[in-house]
């Protein structure tokens, strides 16, 4: 189980992370593409707040970021390749049989249970980064694969 979620979590932030991120500049990343829509900076800062809860709160890591409040899109990612190497590193020393305390539904679930709700919801605001893309009037680079010919 240690592998599965360390490979998605690292999916996340080399597949759907940098591709949204492709071309878009610190301006257009700082922001709001649209009306009552959060912007890139305020998505990516969001990702990594529930990234170091995680850690912190759920694994009880002794990780602690380097930087809290990153400001660039480089700092975005630096902090993203971190938080990636502290998961990766603790999700082989966890243990997943023993329950968790979550603490946004302040209930004790199944490790396995309480990762997935955290990649879940970090993999739904790296969505966002596409939409926010698409609002700034940039092309979407997740495209879906081409149909074959008959």
């Amino acid at each position: 189980m240690t592998q599965s979620w360390a490979a998605l979590f690292s999916i996340n932030r080399d597949f759907l992370l940098e591709k949204n991120l492709a071309d878009v500049t610190q301006s257009q990343a700082d922001q709001p593409p649209a009306d009552d829509v959060n912007s890139i900076t305020w998505n990516l800062s969001h990702i990594l707040e529930y990234r170091h809860e995680l850690l912190r709160d759920v694994l009880k890591s002794a990780y602690r970021p380097t930087v809290t409040v990153p400001r660039t899109l480089a700092h975005f990612k630096a902090a993203m390749a971190d938080t990636q190497a502290a998961l990766d590193a603790t999700f082989s020393s966890a243990d997943w049989d023993e329950p968790q305390f979550h603490p946004g539904f302040q209930a004790t679930l199944p490790l396995a249970q309480i990762v997935g709700m955290y990649f879940m919801h970090e993999t739904y605001h790296l969505g966002q980064l596409g939409t926010a893309r698409k609002l700034l009037g940039l092309p979407g680079v997740i495209k879906p694969p081409a149909a074959a010919k008959a």
